[in-house]
């Protein structure tokens, strides 16, 4: 098996970081929360939502973030996930009040669930077909190592700064700003996904992103996926929610 393109690599590594701040920013609260109960004096039911509040920005934000990708593109979306990431660790960390906290939570979620989607799509986008399974599998594995750096970094930060009456949980929920500037950083870097060159009729231009990244025959990688576009644009309007389709949504939502 030949080496993976080093363009490839850079560009699937940078679209893993917003799986990896999916991770971290989902389980970076957990070392907060007494502290949180205490200066903000929450009961069991509030605290519970300032917890919740990310996951149901979550919920909204992977339902919202399709038309973006589809009209924008998916690095400019890449690059507003990361903004969001930053705005929403930098607000949690100087929250002025429980509200504040709430809606940067919230935000935040928002951007979780945007990465969720954007993140794998761009992979399996860019991704030559050989090592496509392998690569976004990579998005998945970062989601697990965001989680486990979270925890290790609420360790670190609490060894260094105290316990909760410290003031450590704003360090706690202000350290995702961190790789959040880096995903911006470097998701300037990274080309756009040849699928949606394609699906805006700039074929030499997703041609030369297939090149890039080390595709063999770049042209005609290009003709089938824009054969593939074709056949979905002839069965769109086929109703999704449809008996044929209820085993495998089932399937789907129970994973």
């Amino acid at each position: 098996m030949r080496p993976l393109n080093p363009q490839l690599l850079r560009s699937v590594g940078v679209a893993a970081l917003g799986s990896f701040l999916f991770g971290f920013d989902t389980a970076i609260i957990s070392g907060a929360t007494v502290a949180l109960r205490l200066h903000y004096d929450l009961s069991s039911q509030l605290l519970g939502l300032t917890v919740a509040s990310a996951l149901l920005g979550t919920i909204l934000g992977s339902l919202a973030v399709g038309p973006p990708l589809e009209r924008y593109g998916r690095r400019p979306v890449l690059r507003g996930l990361a903004l969001i990431y930053l705005v929403s660790a930098l607000g949690c960390g100087l929250a002025w009040n429980w509200t504040a906290l709430l809606a940067f939570r919230f935000m935040g979620g928002l951007a979780i669930g945007g990465s969720s989607v954007a993140a794998p799509m761009y992979i399996a986008e860019i991704a030559p077909a050989a090592v496509r399974g392998r690569l976004v599998a990579l998005s998945q594995l970062n989601i697990v190592v965001g989680i486990l750096v979270a925890y290790l970094s609420n360790s670190l930060v609490e060894l260094a700064l105290g316990g909760p009456e410290s003031g450590a949980w704003r360090v706690m929920l202000g350290v995702p700003a961190v790789p959040a500037v880096l995903f911006y950083l470097l998701a300037r870097g990274i080309p756009e996904s040849p699928r949606w060159l394609i699906a805006q009729r700039r074929q030499a231009e997703a041609e030369a992103v297939l090149a890039r990244v080390g595709t063999d025959d770049p042209s005609g990688v290009a003709t089938e996926i824009a054969e593939s576009l074709r056949s979905e644009t002839v069965g769109a309007d086929e109703p999704f929610f449809t008996r044929k389709y209820r085993r495998p949504i089932l399937l789907a939502l129970m994973v």
